[in-house]
């Protein structure tokens, strides 16, 4: 099962460092934040969590505790994506979206501290 977590933590890592940057001025998400009706500011601030996010995961193929703490990370991030869809009445698959990264992300601390 270890391995599993480390597949996961090298492909949320990359990902969510990926999707951060994007978040500093791609134009999806630059669209999307102002649609939701959130600052330039905020987008940022979401940019710079994910980042970290990210950056805790590929640490967290070293540090049990560091995945750990970046997938419990990543699951708050994406309560916050998912209730953002759930009040912008977006489409299920836009919602089911958020709630896919999340369970992947539950799955690094279990997979770290249960099994």
């Amino acid at each position: 099962m270890q391995i599993v977590s480390i597949i996961l933590e090298i492909i949320l890592g990359v990902g969510y460092v990926i999707v951060g940057f994007m978040k500093f001025g791609a134009k999806e998400p630059v669209e999307s934040f102002k649609q939701y009706g959130y600052s330039d500011g905020f987008r940022i601030l979401v940019g710079i969590a994910e980042i970290l996010g990210g950056i805790g995961m590929l640490i967290g193929i070293w540090s049990q505790l560091a995945g750990t703490l970046a997938g419990l990370w990543i699951v708050v991030i994406m309560l916050g994506a998912l209730v953002t869809q759930i009040r912008a009445k977006s489409h299920a698959n836009e919602v089911m979206l958020p709630v896919y990264f999340l369970v992947l992300a539950l799955v690094v601390p279990v997979l770290n501290w249960i099994v």
